[in-house]
């Protein structure tokens, strides 16, 4: 039986097991020759947890792999008129994207290379209602944070600063004591002309 692209299950099966087999061998070269080839392959989920194949070369911090896997996302968006932000926002079970995952590991190549297709990326929420910019500050990736505010901007930013129950970037920062003294202070800069910027409008 044919899907709605003109493949059949079975080549759709055929395609998944070894995009899945290319991806957790390390097989890099294999998976972009895959998504090159078809393209539905960007939008397959391929483990258990929902990851694609960009989800896993992302937390194996594959750079390259990465960058060409986005590039190529991108130029087929052009070619099928959907939207590039309609593949890159595939979260995984626990709701994260890839910027999401490149983002907690502060991979600041990777966030940009990502961010820079569609900044609204920056705003995506998880299962635990965290923005890619408030993980970046979770786990205390400081230039990642700094790299996504500089995409996304102040009015943005403002947007995408709470997590769950209300934290905010400050309190993340403060209360797991990722930084010294001085990038605490700096925080608190930040953090208030989240609010001077407000005052002014």
């Amino acid at each position: 039986m044919a899907s709605p692209n003109g493949l059949t299950s079975s080549t759709t099966d055929s395609m998944l097991k070894n995009l899945f087999k290319f991806a957790m061998s390390g097989q890099w070269k294999e998976v972009v020759e895959t998504y090159r080839r078809d393209p539905t392959a960007c939008k397959a989920r391929i483990t258990k947890s929902g990851d694609t194949a960009l989800h896993i070369a992302v937390n194996d911090g594959q750079e390259e792999t990465v960058q060409a896997l986005v590039d190529i996302i991108s130029e087929q968006s052009k070619h099928s008129g959907t939207e590039v932000k309609e593949v890159l926002q595939i979260a995984n079970k626990r709701g994260n994207t890839p910027l999401h995952l490149a983002a907690s590991m502060g991979n600041v190549k990777m966030c940009t290379c990502i961010a820079l297709l569609d900044r609204s990326l920056v705003g995506v929420r998880n299962n635990d209602n965290e923005t890619p910019f408030f993980s970046a500050a979770l786990h205390g990736k400081k230039e990642a944070f700094l790299r996504l505010h500089s995409i996304c901007g102040i009015d943005e930013g403002r947007l995408y600063y709470r997590g769950k129950d209300g934290e905010t970037i400050l309190h993340v920062t403060i209360s797991r004591e990722y930084f010294g003294e001085p990038d605490r202070f700096y925080y608190k800069i930040f953090f208030l002309r989240f609010f001077l910027e407000d005052g002014r409008k």
